[in-house]
């Protein structure tokens, strides 16, 4: 390649551009001030200057984006300019800069010089909208990267765009799944499906400086890209003979339709967007992309956007952000961690850092629960392989990256344990002994305990300030929340290293203070003896969990569910020991102990109360049984006396968990719930949905009126009333 020149230098704030000597320009998007690329006003001025350029100059044939951000293309529209225009309810400017975009992309596609975006990292929303408007995308195998259109999880639809370039690109069927889902799709699957043209090697140069970057593979194969394009007319990527077939309208219709169902099957009508994202879609595809765009995908979006829901969803998301962005971390080559116990939860976890390149000692006392585990790790990764996220050669590196072992001394090397034996004390504190008598100085213990206090656990420890609490949540793939512990002697090196450990791990880590339950499971046990204890008074299964559904529980995840549905999910047999071991709360955390030991049978597994979609018929005679051996003296409650007995005892509970400084903030505590327990998002959280739809003295008040008819595990705290959470 010939040596090229830099256009005007510091002509632009957030692009560096260059002019190679073929005629290529180069513009590296580097937005200033921000750890992300963001399109914005400012942003997109620049990036229109930068199109008008390319356009008018004899000199430049062609044009190549790349981001000089390590593992981020371009996060999208800036949803903190977005969430400020929300809370004023003043979008005028929100709607210029899409009707801007508009106009930019649709210039972008009919500019006669060929657009290659060159994408590396994290490529989504707006920005993966940008790189559709592009006339052809080149991404790397870089573990990173990935392509998304989640603005549905923000409570909005793609707004540049995205509703009508990806139907035509990809085809309906697959552009339909993508934008109502917001799903996550990888370079190999983006290939097959037609999202992106070509595939480069991941090299990264260390250095993100254009004359860096130019030389990577990546930049070097849509530099080869645009050659190519240059030498042919440009047109409109054709579509596949079945696409043809599938964008009839009459079976567009019918694709519509389909897909409108399967979303209120996941979703209910809790959330409107994936439905306006599907009108959209249908109601473009009958005219040019920019009419589409501006007539019919702008207007919906700005209503979406307008509403309470898109508001709580970008408010949440930015939270999440601000919980990465303020927990202290501290840098680190650990490269080897240690799980000690391979069952449910030691195994996830395993999986999980072997995926993001850790090595891992996984020790168990027993041969055949680490023979079990890694069958369990090579099935889930194998999934992977099956949807062609990953190689066949990711699925030997991982895993060769784990070693099982039956002794201890080999976690030894390790710079950080995980602890993941079975829940009881006595055992946990025999392996934290172990522990220090192998692992080296300066190594973390960090425990996964559900129900234990991290004090209980190191009570005996030689060094109870390397002792932390990493909580995940079952299943680990899944779920974004992890808790971590810090007790008074928990060091702050201890806990820097296990929040760090969580973020690369792509989790949330929350620190909470320890205490009985920590934050999420001492409110959920409330929400579940609640519901043990309307089943011991004749309550019906399938009501119980249709008033939860209703509310909206875990409708996030795709999946509503009910309480109980949540304890077949968790097992009995531990929800049994958490809310055992929560008996030290005092008279609020009752359940149906004769019930309960009713459903766990020596040496037979515990009883479900769903078994293939249906109330099982054998749980529902043990309830019979319990109910003729201790008749209720309790009236039937009433759907809406069965809503406020699962969910009001929670908002009691959160208060006390304020009060008690296990964490210091509202916010908190709804971002823990939503991401714990399957809070619905759109309700904004426990503590905002409480604050929005009752008063705290009327809170305190039916609490009050609950314990006169109910017992005394309904009394409220004396803080609830005051306010000020």
């Amino acid at each position: 390649m010939t040596q090229g020149h830099t256009m005007a230098p510091g002509r632009f704030k957030h692009f560096k551009t260059e002019v190679l000597g073929d005629g290529i320009l180069l513009a590296g998007f580097d937005y200033s001030g921000k750890p992300v690329n963001v399109l914005n006003v400012e942003s997109m001025a620049e990036w229109q200057e930068i199109v008008q350029l390319a356009d008018q100059s004899d000199a430049i044939k062609s044009v190549v984006l790349v981001s000089l951000k390590e593992g981020n293309f371009c996060a999208g529209a800036d949803l903190e300019q977005m969430h400020d225009a929300q809370r004023r309810h003043s979008f005028h400017e929100m709607e210029q800069l899409v009707i801007t975009t508009h106009r930019l992309f649709d210039a972008i596609e009919r500019s006669q010089k060929p657009f290659v975006a060159a994408v590396e990292g994290v490529c989504v929303g707006g920005g993966c909208e940008l790189a559709l408007a592009c006339h052809a995308r080149i991404a790397t195998t870089h573990p990173r990267t990935s392509f998304a259109l989640p603005e549905v999880k923000l409570g909005i639809l793609p707004g540049f765009g995205g509703t009508q370039r990806l139907p035509r690109l990809i085809g309906l069927p697959a552009a339909l799944d993508m934008i109502t889902t917001g799903r996550t799709i990888f370079p190999r699957q983006a290939l097959r499906m037609g999202l992106i043209d070509g595939m480069a090697a991941s090299i990264p140069s260390g250095t993100r400086t254009l004359e860096d970057v130019r030389k990577e593979v990546l930049v070097q194969a849509a530099i080869a890209q645009a050659h190519s394009l240059c030498r042919a007319p440009l047109r409109l990527r054709p579509l596949r003979t079945s696409q043809r077939i599938l964008t009839t309208p009459v079976i567009r219709t019918l694709l519509c339709r389909y897909a409108g169902r399967q979303v209120l099957k996941r979703v209910r009508r809790f959330y409107s967007a994936p439905l306006r994202a599907i009108e959209a879609i249908e109601r473009g595809m009958r005219v040019r992309i920019l009419e589409g765009s501006l007539n019919i995908e702008k207007p919906l979006l700005m209503d979406l956007m307008a509403g309470p829901i898109s508001a709580q969803l970008v408010g949440l998301f930015l939270a999440g952000e601000k919980l990465k962005r303020n927990v202290a971390t501290i840098p680190t080559v650990t490269t080897r961690i240690g799980v000690l116990g391979a069952g449910l939860m030691g195994s996830q976890i395993a999986g999980q850092l072997t995926e993001k390149g850790y090595a891992v000692v996984l020790r168990d006392v027993s041969s055949d629960i680490l023979a079990k585990a890694i069958g369990g790790i090579h099935a889930a990764q194998t999934a992977q392989l099956r949807k062609r996220i990953i190689l066949p050669s990711d699925l030997r590196y991982r895993m060769m990256r784990i070693a099982p072992t039956t002794h201890i001394k080999d976690v030894g090397t390790a710079s950080l344990t995980i602890e993941a034996v079975s829940e009881t004390l006595d055992i946990k504190r025999a392996v934290l002994a172990e522990f220090e008598s192998e692992a080296r100085p300066d190594a973390i213990f960090a425990t996964n305990t559900s129900s234990y206090t991290l004090a209980d656990i190191a009570a005996k420890a030689v060094h109870p300030e390397r002792c932390v609490g990493l909580h995940f949540f079952n299943p680990v793939a899944k779920m974004q929340l992890v808790e971590v512990v810090r007790a008074p002697f928990t060091s702050d090196r201890a806990l820097a290293q296990a929040c760090g450990l969580a973020k690369r791990l792509g989790k949330f880590p929350l620190v909470v203070n320890d205490g009985p339950g920590f934050l999420v499971n001492r409110i959920l046990s409330r929400y579940l003896a609640e519901a043990m204890i309307l089943v011991g008074e004749g309550v019906a299964i399938r009501r119980i969990d249709a008033v939860a559904k209703d509310f909206g529980m875990a409708v996030d995840s795709g999946h509503p569910m009910g309480p109980l549905e949540l304890l077949d999910l968790i097992g009995l047999r531990v929800a049994w020991h958490v809310l055992g071991s929560l008996a030290v709360l005092g008279s609020r955390i009752e359940s149906r102990d004769a019930l309960l030991q009713a459903l766990l049978p020596k040496g037979a597994a515990p009883a479900t109360f769903w078994e293939s979609g249906r109330v099982n018929p054998k749980t529902a005679e043990i309830i019979a049984r319990y109910r003729r051996t201790f008749p209720s003296g309790a009236e039937p409650s009433s759907d809406d006396v069965i809503h406020r007995r699962l969910l009001l005892p929670m908002v009691d509970e959160a208060v006390r968990c304020l009060h008690d400084h296990i964490v210091e903030e509202a916010w908190q505590v709804d971002f823990a719930l939503i991401h714990g327990i399957g809070f619905p998002a759109f309700r904004g959280g426990l503590l905002t949905w409480a604050r929005e739809t009752m008063t705290p003295g009327s809170i305190t008040q039916t609490l009050e009126s609950l314990a006169a008819q109910y017992g005394k595990r309904f009394e409220p705290c004396a803080g609830l009333s005051n306010g000020g959470w």
